[in-house]
């Protein structure tokens, strides 16, 4: 979005809550505007537009950022909804099509089923541990997707490049002792 988009933005919440001293002055405009510049300027508009209209108090950088990410990326379906789908495809494919199955999954739920083992899942003795297991990594990482919808391009990125700093790192560190 332009300056001149967000100037419409921060003088919607300004106008919206004129008793609360928000975006007062050129540090606090400047580091919104860095955070939220970003964002498609509609989509911005609008998820400030429905906090406005159900806030009684000035929404913050994080809450239009969650807000704007509910807007524009997909839902990620509930840790219950992903297992029965896991349960569906062994029923389908069964242990001897596990490349079948994995592809019929969502990129989280395979990551989540691969993480777990397919095959293992199939020939479990004991399948209530493994719902327990899958259920905590899908909400762990159904959590770090969110998060991750939320953050700016160029945080995420940066990011990226501190964790990949920092492994590559480790497996120097390890590789020469």
């Amino acid at each position: 979005m332009s300056e001149q988009e967000f100037m419409k933005i921060a003088s919607a919440i300004k106008t919206s809550y004129p008793t609360v001293k928000v975006l007062q002055d050129k540090p606090s405009m400047d580091i919104w505007y860095m955070m939220l510049s970003d964002l498609d300027y509609r989509v911005c508009q609008t998820a400030v537009l429905e906090l406005i209209s159900t806030s009684k108090f000035p929404p913050t950088i994080a809450e239009i950022r969650e807000k704007c990410s509910h807007l524009t990326s997909p839902e990620v379906k509930e840790w219950s909804e992903a297992w029965e789908e896991v349960q569906r495809s062994i029923g389908k494919y069964g242990m001897y099509q596990p490349r079948e199955a994995l592809g019929s999954f969502d990129e989280l739920t395979r990551e989540c089923v691969n993480r777990i083992g397919y095959v293992n899942i199939c020939t479990s003795e004991n399948i209530t541990a493994d719902r327990a297991n899958f259920r905590m990594i899908y909400e762990t990482e159904a959590n770090r997707k969110r998060t991750d919808n939320q953050l700016p391009l160029a945080l995420r990125n940066e990011k990226q490049k501190l964790i990949d700093s920092l492994v590559n790192n480790t497996v120097k560190q390890i590789g020469g002792q």
